[in-house]
């Protein structure tokens, strides 16, 4: 299993995706903080940058790629880099928002017959994600890396916005 982006959404992905006991998670992430939050938080999940993930899972997988891909970043490269990573006969799920819209380049894809899954979040699971948090199941605490009273939400903007202070997640506090 591999997970592109390391952001809130893909922390989320892979708390949900280590629910199902897959004998590997790979995160791939380029951002040092994000890459140092998923080492110290989650020690089994592999982790590696955008530069070299392809050799990567290569070399971490039994089946010449991931056996399913979900790509949560949304940057300029992923996209391809996600069904690059597949291996043939997988699951690309793509989660992520891209502000272009992304082209399937299938000379390159040819004889991979990969199944594509996309959409964003979808409110009918939120009931059962819930009751997983109540039971302990899924902790998201660890995600709330920064806490700002409504007064300074301006500032709370610009820490998440330029990704500053190891910023996972901010929560807004009543005073």
């Amino acid at each position: 299993m591999l997970i592109i982006g390391a952001g809130p959404t893909g922390i989320c992905t892979l708390l949900c995706t280590m629910l199902k006991n897959p004998k590997r998670i790979i995160v791939c992430e380029k951002d040092k903080n994000r890459i140092d939050f998923v080492k110290s938080h989650y020690p089994d999940v592999l982790v590696c940058e955008p530069e070299n993930c392809k050799e990567f899972v290569l070399e971490n997988s039994d089946h010449g790629g991931a056996d399913v891909v979900l790509e949560v970043a949304g940057a300029e490269d992923t996209f391809r880099l996600a069904w690059e990573c597949a291996r043939p006969n997988s699951i690309v799920t793509v989660v992520a928002l891209y502000e272009k819209a992304q082209t399937l380049h299938l000379p390159d894809m040819y004889g991979k017959n990969l199944i594509f899954k996309t959409g964003g979040v979808d409110g009918c699971d939120c009931d059962e994600i819930l009751s997983l948090i109540a039971e302990g199941k899924i902790d998201t605490t660890p995600l709330i890396t920064h806490r700002f009273a409504l007064k300074d939400i301006e500032k709370s903007y610009d820490i998440f916005e330029n990704k500053l202070d190891g910023v996972i997640k901010i929560a807004i506090v009543n005073e």
